[in-house]
């Protein structure tokens, strides 16, 4: 299960995180190639910094970082090679004037390789001496006046990602395994670097990846069978279900809640529950968890506890929801995935089970730079650790893009649910962010993104080692599905990078 802390930064990733490919045929807008620095005092560190970071050296990011950080010099220069770690090499492409004064200068950067896109913001003192703090925002493609990107038709995609992933793959950015697909043509399936480096193992077209959060889809689709069957209803208050639970907390929380991170019940920011959680080898124990330390939720909720009845990502509800699908259908939350979702489509190589996820060979070891509390420690990647003892429904299955593409397409087809139920599914149910013309809304198990003209459904998973995203664009009717075994941003740029390349900014 993933923690609070790791959640957050993914879903703020998701929120302001994207990148882009440029048509292969043009260089479009402004560029490394026609980028004119500003005229200001700042411009000359900014330049040096630039030249220090993209040799991704830590002796010369100290020696930079001594000569213009006016405190915690080290610490300065360590945090960069995190960045190095998601961007690689960076060239300037646009200078985000809203946030650039006679003390700051904000500019857009654009990953060499990676195409993903950072804004940096080097803070001065009042006399333009010494830089103050650090500061690196991500950030969506530029807007204003630039020229449009151009998407691709969909015959470029596959030799444009074939040739991009490959160099990813060289430079160590990318493992893992890649499907884009428009309606029931796949465009483009490939699979990247090592399952298990221990084995020298590679990563094949039936190598089952770590979904994390991503398999929150699955947890809502389940109720929503349930709910189909007439075993439950989605206002139900948990209190029917887990009598155990506190009552002034179970009364008012609905299954409608925990769905969509309204309810309010959120621990995973108390290291004594953490603790407790980790140790859990099945859902009652994780209840038993819950329940120990429910005098701590988050931000002192449960004094005179209200339902939050607003959005606040948390793995605790989804929890709930597999404890509710074993009480009901009066079977394991695994055997219930497998029954009704696994088997019926051939999904083969997916995976609900410890045990049997234990047996298998063919699955994807998570590599990091992080250690177990998220920190960048860099060096060589090393192993994740796994997923704990049990697969839990807010963040353990395993899968793999082929079955996950078949996943989708029963769903959109209303095979797996009906068109009823595939609407509440995709209902913004709850707004989670909304900034000019990006919004982000979560549905029951899915979320709803508005980015510009794009329109995507799905989720993304992160923890250390593991990055997913899962997406379907209805308006284009692509299927977009990246999973990775080197953490988050290898995932996200990917899919983000492939974003650019479905809808134009025309």
């Amino acid at each position: 299960m993933e923690n609070r802390s790791t959640v957050k930064k993914i879903i703020l990733g998701f929120v302001i995180v994207a990148t882009t490919l440029l048509n292969p045929s043009k260089v479009l807008g402004q560029n490394s190639h026609n980028f004119k620095w500003p005229e200001s005092k700042i411009t000359p560190i900014f330049k040096e910094f630039i030249k220090a970071y993209n040799t991704n050296n830590l002796k010369k990011l100290e020696a930079f970082t001594t000569k213009h950080y006016e405190k915690d010099f080290k610490k300065a220069a360590a945090y960069w090679p995190s960045v190095f770690a998601e961007y690689g090499q960076i060239e300037p492409y646009a200078i985000k004037t809203s946030w650039s004064n006679k003390n700051r200068l904000a500019i857009w950067f654009q990953g060499k390789h990676t195409k993903n896109w950072v804004i940096i913001m080097l803070r001065m003192n009042a006399d333009n001496t010494k830089i103050v703090g650090k500061s690196r925002m991500d950030g969506t493609r530029p807007a204003g006046n630039l020229p449009p990107y151009k998407s691709i038709s969909s015959k470029e995609m596959k030799p444009h990602l074939k040739k991009y992933l490959k160099k990813l793959h060289k430079l160590d950015f990318f493992s893992g395994s890649v499907l884009v697909a428009k309606g029931n043509t796949i465009l483009f399936e490939e699979t990247y670097g090592d399952n298990n480096k221990k084995r020298n193992t590679q990563n094949n077209a039936n190598t089952s990846f770590n979904i994390a959060s991503t398999t929150k889809t699955f947890t809502g689709v389940a109720i929503a069978k349930l709910a189909d069957q007439g075993k439950l209803k989605f206002k139900d208050p948990i209190s029917k279900f887990i009598p155990e639970y506190p009552k002034d907390i179970a009364n008012q929380v609905t299954i409608h809640h925990l769905l969509t991170h309204t309810s309010g019940i959120e621990l995973d920011d108390y290291e004594p529950f953490n603790r407790d959680n980790d140790k859990a080898r099945n859902l009652e124990e994780a209840l038993t968890a819950q329940i120990t330390h429910i005098d701590s939720l988050n931000e002192g909720r449960r004094k005179n506890f209200k339902v939050l009845n607003k959005y606040d990502y948390s793995n605790e509800e989804y929890v709930l929801l597999g404890l509710i699908i074993e009480r009901v259908s009066g079977m394991s939350y695994s055997k219930f995935i497998e029954q009704h979702i696994f088997k019926p489509l051939k999904m083969n190589n997916s995976f609900a089970d410890m045990d049997k996820l234990s047996a298998r060979k063919n699955k994807a070891i998570g590599y990091t730079y992080k250690d177990e509390n998220t920190n960048y420690v860099g060096g060589i990647r090393k192993e994740n650790g796994g997923v704990g003892n049990y697969l839990a429904p807010d963040g353990g299955i395993y899968s793999n893009t082929r079955d996950l593409y078949t996943y989708f397409k029963a769903i959109n087809n209303h095979t797996l649910v009906n068109k009823e139920t595939q609407q509440l599914l995709f209902k913004k149910h709850a707004k989670f962010f909304s900034f000019k013309d990006e919004s982000r809304y979560y549905g029951y198990g899915f979320q709803i993104n508005h980015i510009g003209k794009a329109v995507t459904i799905g989720h993304g998973g992160v923890r250390n080692g593991v990055g997913s995203r899962f997406e379907y664009y209805p308006k284009e009717d692509y299927y977009v599905i990246v999973l990775s075994n080197y953490g988050s941003m290898a995932g996200s740029a990917v899919a983000a990078h492939i974003k650019d390349l479905i809808e134009p900014n025309d």
